[in-house]
């Protein structure tokens, strides 16, 4: 059996004119690309099943922030824990209350989550579409400004 017929034979259509270094390169991502998903699932999935069980008049006076617990001041992600347990309980204007940014923290999550279980079960196109949601260098500067903006108006407001 000749080299394309036995590519065809096998799934690997195209393979007989890609380079053996490119077919290694991409089956090393791919494995990354699961195992960093294989990570992340559970570790999101424990953060999500967190927040809709953890009620926040179970958390009061907790701080679980070191920055806060060395400084006295909150970091701009302080409130976060509250926010994400107010989020999983249905109280979305609480959770705003906690921290601004939460919610869109918690809808990224939500996205990494199911890029992640896209991944897992190799459903190429839901995870395609994810990653085309995924920001480019521009727009995450931008957000990270924001961030940055956000927390010196929190420390300057005291909120």
């Amino acid at each position: 059996m000749n080299d394309s017929l036995r590519q065809l034979a096998c799934g690997g259509v195209g393979d007989a004119h890609t380079p053996p270094a490119a077919r290694t390169s991409h089956g090393a991502r791919a494995s990354e690309a699961m195992r960093r998903a294989l990570f992340v699932l559970p570790l999101t999935s424990v953060v999500f099943a967190v927040s809709a069980a953890w009620r926040v008049s179970e958390l009061p006076g907790l701080v679980l922030c070191p920055f806060r617990a060395v400084t006295g001041l909150p970091c701009p992600g302080c409130g976060m824990t509250r926010a994400f347990c107010s989020i999983g309980h249905g109280e979305f204007a609480r959770a705003f209350g906690y921290n601004a940014l939460a919610p869109f923290v918690f809808v990224a999550a939500m996205l990494v989550w199911a890029h992640a279980l896209a991944t897992v079960l190799k459903l190429d196109p839901a995870r395609a579409a994810l990653e085309r949601l995924r920001p480019g260098t521009r727009v995450t500067r931008v957000m990270l400004a924001g961030v940055l903006v956000w927390w010196v108006v929190r420390l300057c407001g005291g909120f």
